[in-house]
């Protein structure tokens, strides 16, 4: 898989109520655009700074009438918004949306890569993905030796 002619949103949190916190982040998203589908909520232990809680993490597939950089603009909104506050790469985080695939577009600046440049690599991210696309996983095709994720749950749109 390369790339998608859909809008895909990867959700995560590992501060505070993280489940709550997904849940608030859908709705500040709804505002913004129209949510079309959701995957269930996987927990995850933290990948590559293991010194931190575990997180909660979803996958969105949503229908958003702006250019990328706009949706980028309002995701960043909406995570100051909630209070997200900048700590170190891969560090703990109230919540983080990341945009993993925009209608086909292939974007490379400086504060953006679409598709997301490493979704390949995380587990978190496929899996909620195939769910959502509803594919069969075939976890051989990706770098994710020792990865595990955990469905938990679903939040009610």
């Amino acid at each position: 898989m390369k790339n998608l002619n859909s809008i895909y949103l990867s959700l995560g949190s590992n501060i505070g109520d993280r489940a709550d916190n997904l849940t608030k982040a859908i709705v500040k998203l709804s505002k913004k655009m129209k949510i079309v589908k959701s995957s269930s909520i996987y927990e995850t232990e933290p990948l590559l700074f293991e010194n931190q809680n575990s997180f909660l993490n979803m996958i969105l597939e949503v229908d958003y009438k702006g250019s990328p950089d706009q949706l980028l603009e309002s995701i960043k909104i909406i995570e100051n918004d909630m209070g997200r506050e900048s700590t170190f790469r891969y560090g703990p985080r109230l919540i983080d949306i990341d945009i993993i695939f925009f209608n086909n577009y292939e974007v490379n600046q400086d504060n953006l890569t679409i598709p997301h440049y490493d979704w390949k690599n995380r587990l978190f991210v496929i899996e909620p993905l195939y769910e959502v696309l509803e594919l069969e996983l075939n976890k051989s095709e990706y770098k994710i030796n020792g990865q595990k994720v955990k469905r938990v749950g679903n939040i009610n749109l």
